[in-house]
């Protein structure tokens, strides 16, 4: 018997100015929740060429530089999921104007500190607000 295991997967703090780009996820899981663009890595792919692909899919953006930021877990055990989560941030250019595809529902930009807001109103996926504030911080000279 095969028993459940985590999913490796990735996802980008991605800054246009001061504002953090966030995904309405399209699909379970967390269907309608406000996340960072990423997913899934793939079989044989590594991280770095994993979240080139999925912000290019989600967003339509190629950002040129993306450094590693944090390992984050999501565990929503009523959702059935569990994920392990390299996730990456950078910056984009102020003309940067991306379009929702893929799994992606919808795109925002939003200020950091709205992102609390927005998980205490049970508007995001787990324990992003932590990770949001982390990237802000990680940009701070």
């Amino acid at each position: 018997m095969n028993s459940p295991r985590p999913v490796l997967a990735v996802s980008a703090c991605l800054f246009r100015g001061g504002d953090l780009l966030l995904v309405e996820r399209g699909r379970a899981p967390f269907a309608g929740l406000l996340s960072l663009p990423g997913g899934r890595v793939e079989f044989g792919e590594t991280l770095d060429a994993a979240i080139l692909r999925e912000v290019a899919e989600e967003t339509g953006l190629a950002p040129r530089r993306l450094s590693f930021l944090h390992l984050h877990q999501a565990i929503a055990l009523a959702e059935g999921s569990h994920a392990v989560i390299a996730v990456f941030q950078g910056e984009l250019p102020p003309d940067a104007a991306p379009r929702a595809g893929d799994d992606a529902a919808s795109l925002r930009f939003v200020a950091p500190g709205e992102v609390r807001a927005l998980e205490a109103a049970g508007r995001t996926t787990p324990g992003l607000a932590a990770v949001a504030a982390l990237a802000e911080a990680a940009r701070q000279p």
